[in-house]
């Protein structure tokens, strides 16, 4: 009997799943836009601590999902800000990356040492950084711009730097009471400083910020984490065997992370900013990787250019984390074709097929909440906020243009980012799930003073009471 009700209910399903998916015209910006509003909607249907206090729970989303993801979502809903020009949810985003900054500006919270590594820290880093190239209003004064936030952020990653084992690379984890993975070294979290730095020098002109992507890239492919010849990028190595022993599993936000990074320093090669690099090194690099990206697309015979999880996501094993990962590797893929134009021919129907099958994944719960698997033509029963983040940034990604070239510092914003044209009247009625549970890991490092030029600002009591009352003067006036 079991395998004929599974059948039966496998067709019903599929019957629901093709009746109320998000509709998405690949060729058409309005209906992408509106696709888009629809899964931002529902990505912040997730989130329900807009009356937290600072450097609490306001600006995160609740357990089981990780500090990483909630800045990894805002930087989603700046995304969805740049490249939509809608402004519903500006305010929320500024009071909830602010509320986040912590005492040195630098998202380090005494209340989220437990879930901050370096990988942590640095998503959070990235979002800032962003925020600075999008142009993005700056938190309210006294506090510092999101520029200098990102480079307090690479001044923590770069201070730690270790070389205890390895001759360098950074440690997985922060600090020594997280007693998980304490001798391991991880590729987000040096791309996490790789990819900062080159934006950092991109944006500021300073060659200190290049020549540490260039120290982190170095030593990644060093130990053998960036496969010299497929350009696949491992996930990471074992310092207490002195990295001579490398974890082979392939997650997509690894190499979306460095192909971010990569795509900038080919962008600025040979400038003032990286004097060193070689244009035709990076150009190679960066063509290496995305050529490599391709064992994340097209599972299946049937599922050609279709993204997907290729170390979990068949067997059906992706944890909540990994769940968002995909939508890093579309984020990252389309915003490296303004840098790198020659890389769109291949990027262009793997982004293209993805949205329009994530699209049709949205149908679940009655409200377009988007499943996991792309590939199965529908919702897979599968959902949360990883999987409506992974959607919202392959349709974003549509929205990339060659024109939407980042800000360097002292730019103005373009008129694109400052107004709202986005539709939202039909978009579906969402109700709010609050999900539960939540485990954590981490592990201890030796700091090493780095050879910076990037100041660090530190509010004191007073700027934090500031930020406060900052804070909670931008939520009650909601959003506009």
């Amino acid at each position: 009997m079991l395998p004929t009700v599974s059948t039966l209910l496998l067709v019903v399903v599929a019957g629901v799943q093709r009746a109320a998916s998000i509709s998405l015209n690949t060729s058409d910006d309005v209906s992408i836009r509106q696709a888009a509003a629809t899964a931002a909607k529902g990505m912040l249907s997730y989130y329900t601590n807009t009356g937290g206090s600072v450097g609490g729970q306001l600006g995160l989303l609740n357990s089981p999902y990780y500090w990483w993801e909630s800045g990894a979502m805002w930087g989603a809903m700046l995304d969805y800000w740049k490249y939509t020009g809608d402004t519903t949810y500006q305010n929320e985003t500024l009071t909830a990356i602010t509320a986040q900054l912590g005492p040195a500006n630098d998202f380090i919270l005494q209340d989220q040492i437990f879930d901050t590594g370096n990988d942590d820290q640095a998503f959070w880093g990235v979002t800032a950084m962003t925020a600075a190239e999008y142009g993005f209003p700056d938190p309210p004064a006294p506090l510092p711009t999101w520029a200098q936030v990102a480079s307090n952020v690479f001044n923590g990653l770069a201070s730690r730097w270790n070389t205890t084992y390895c001759e360098g690379g950074l440690l997985w984890q922060i600090y020594a009471s997280n007693v998980n993975g304490q001798n391991y070294k991880n590729s987000i979290s040096n791309g996490g400083l790789f990819q900062l730095g080159a934006r950092l020098a991109r944006y500021t002109g300073n060659t200190t910020y290049s020549e540490w992507a260039e120290k982190a890239w170095d030593w990644t492919a060093a130990v053998g984490l960036i496969d010299p010849a497929s350009y696949a990028v491992y996930d990471g190595t074992d310092s207490s065997q002195n990295c001579t022993s490398v974890d082979h599993d392939q997650w997509s936000y690894n190499v979306g992370m460095f192909i971010y990074g990569a795509a900038t320093m080919y962008n600025i090669s040979g400038t003032a900013a990286a004097p060193s690099a070689s244009v035709a090194t990076w150009q190679t690099r960066l063509e290496g990787l995305v050529n490599g990206t391709s064992v994340f697309v097209s599972p299946f015979s049937n599922a050609t250019n279709v993204m997907f999880e290729v170390a979990c996501e068949k067997e059906g094993t992706c944890n909540t984390d990994q769940f968002s990962f995909k939508g890093f590797l579309a984020r990252w893929l389309s915003q490296s074709s303004v840098f790198a134009p020659q890389i769109s021919d291949t990027i262009a129907p793997w982004l293209q097929t993805s949205a329009q099958a994530a699209a049709q994944s949205c149908t679940g719960l009655g409200n377009s909440s988007c499943g996991t698997k792309w590939w199965v033509e529908g919702f897979d029963g599968v959902t949360g906020a990883g999987q409506q983040m992974s959607a919202l940034e392959v349709i974003d990604s549509l929205l990339v243009g060659s024109g939407d070239v980042p800000l360097k510092g002292g730019a103005a914003p373009s008129s694109s980012s400052s107004s709202s044209s986005v539709d939202t009247s039909t978009l579906v009625t969402w109700t709010t799930v609050v999900p539960t549970s939540s485990s954590s890991a981490g592990v201890s490092t030796t700091a090493v003073t780095p050879g910076t030029t990037s100041s660090t600002s530190t509010a004191n009591a007073s700027v934090m009471g500031g930020l406060a009352s900052a804070i909670a003067s931008m939520a009650s006036q909601g959003n506009s």
